[in-house]
C-alpha cells in the first residue's frame, strides 16, 4: 500500500510537534526544579569556651573543639530556620567535654548559629 507525500509529510509534521512539545515541557520541568532548589549553606558561630554551634543546608549540632569544654555548666545553642520557628537546644557539659550533639533539622534551612554559657 503507497502512501501519498501529503499525508506523510502531515505525519511527520504532526510527530516534530508533538517531540517539541515534549521537550518543552522538560526543559520547563528542569527549569522549574533548578529555581526551586535550597541553596547550600554553612556556617559556625562565635566560640564560647571551645564550644560553638555548626549550621549546614538545613543540620546544625552544638560541639566543641580539643580540649573540650573549659567549664562545666550548660551550654546553650541555636539557629534561625526559614520559615519556621527557631532551633534551640541546652546541654549540660562536664569540663573537657568534646561530644557533639545534633539538633533538630529545620525544615528548609539553617542559618545564623549562636551559642551562650551559664554556670549554672
Amino acid at each position: 500500500m503507497r502512501t501519498s507525500h501529503g499525508s506523510l509529510r502531515s505525519r511527520l509534521t504532526g510527530k516534530r510537534v508533538v517531540q517539541a512539545a515534549v521537550l518543552g515541557l522538560l526543559a520547563g520541568g528542569t527549569v522549574g526544579l533548578t529555581a526551586t532548589a535550597p541553596a547550600a549553606a554553612s556556617g559556625t558561630s562565635t566560640t564560647v569556651f571551645n564550644c560553638y554551634t555548626q549550621w549546614w543546608n538545613t543540620a546544625w549540632a552544638q560541639k566543641c573543639s580539643s580540649p573540650g569544654a573549659k567549664y562545666s555548666g550548660a551550654y546553650y545553642s541555636g539557629v534561625a530556620c526559614s520559615y519556621q520557628t527557631d532551633k534551640s537546644m541546652r546541654k549540660v557539659r562536664s569540663a573537657g567535654s568534646t561530644t557533639t550533639y545534633s539538633g533538630t533539622d529545620c525544615t528548609y534551612s539553617a542559618s545564623n548559629g549562636w551559642i551562650s554559657y551559664d554556670y549554672n
